[in-house]
């Protein structure tokens, strides 16, 4: 018998070595990979979410369940099914609105690598917000209120994260603070003294004011709120929603910081803000909007750099 010696070139291996290595990285980033916090609001329509909520590494699927309008959360981990049941001094997550859907967002402000569940929802245009932590085995209601502001700060840096939830009043926006105490596994409120427009606040109340008084006031824009050379595109989104002749209603909003310096002071914020219009031709005709905008320091020390709207997009 005679065995056939095929000879390779020295690149050949080399490439075949390589491609060994990424299939096999390929593999072990894929098999060990867990769902990580997403900023992303998931509104009720999609009825079921799916990411790790149990911290095991596998996806578990949220459940939205609606019976006469009432909503329902329920998460499954393919073995067993947790309902989520709200604290019993706020007995509801909300009731069904076509014009203000529940929301979802997971943030891990606790960094154990399982997000947090953050509810927004409303019943009878009361705003309702819970929020749901996994620990020992089941989920636990931490936060319940009638706020319809909720935001997170410190997430971008090494400070400790803060959940802050509020309203908006006839001339500011409110905020509370909270913080994540690991040995009482709940979130506590503490007293924070904000600078002027902390996290862009002061800047985005005057735009929710402005959009609230489209389509009569759209030339009447607030003086000092847009970042030098905020380009045309952005502005356009304003001529649209002022084009379309409707009255606009504040909802809720969510935000958090997005960047970081090197000494963890907070560069770069978003706001996801959601309004509800009433077309001003037929006030039976509704339709939700929702804006999201960045925001950065101005960079004028005479201004205390306070945040600017940087960039402004209407969500598809």
């Amino acid at each position: 018998m005679k065995f056939r010696v095929i000879f390779l070139k020295k690149k050949y291996i080399y490439y075949s070595v390589l491609g060994i290595i990424i299939i096999a990285l390929l593999i072990i980033l894929l098999s060990t990979k867990k769902s990580t916090a997403t900023f992303n609001t998931l509104v009720d329509n999609s009825k079921i979410f799916q990411t790790d909520l149990t911290g095991d590494g596998k996806k578990d699927l949220l459940y939205i369940k609606t019976e006469k309008d009432k909503y329902y959360m329920e998460v499954n981990d393919g073995q067993k099914s947790y309902y989520l049941e709200p604290n019993k001094k706020l007995p509801t997550i909300g009731l069904f609105d076509v014009n203000n859907p529940l929301k979802i967002t997971f943030m891990d402000i606790t960094r154990d690598k399982i997000p947090e569940i953050f509810v927004q929802a409303s019943e009878k245009e009361t705003p309702i917000q819970h929020v749901f932590l996994w620990s020992d085995g089941k989920f636990k209601d931490i936060f319940f209120g009638s706020n319809n502001i909720a935001g997170f700060a410190d997430l971008s840096n090494n400070r400790t994260p803060k959940f802050l939830t509020g309203n908006i009043t006839n001339n500011k926006i409110e905020l509370s603070n909270y913080i994540f105490m690991p040995d009482k596994k709940n979130l506590e409120k503490f007293t924070f003294n904000y600078k002027d427009n902390y996290m862009g606040r002061d800047s985005v109340f005057a735009f929710i004011k402005y959009i609230e008084s489209l389509p009569e006031n759209e030339s009447n824009k607030p003086a000092n709120i847009f970042y030098p050379g905020l380009n045309g595109q952005d502005m356009a989104v304003i001529g649209k929603l002022s084009g379309e002749n409707n009255t606009y209603t504040f909802l809720n909003c969510i935000f958090k910081d997005n960047k970081s310096d090197v000494n963890g002071n907070i560069t770069e914020v978003q706001w996801t803000l959601n309004f509800k219009a009433v077309s001003n031709l037929n006030k039976e005709k509704t339709k939700n909007y929702t804006l999201n905008l960045i925001l950065k320091p101005s960079g004028k020390p005479e201004e205390n750099n306070l945040f600017k709207i940087y960039s402004i997009s209407l969500a598809q």
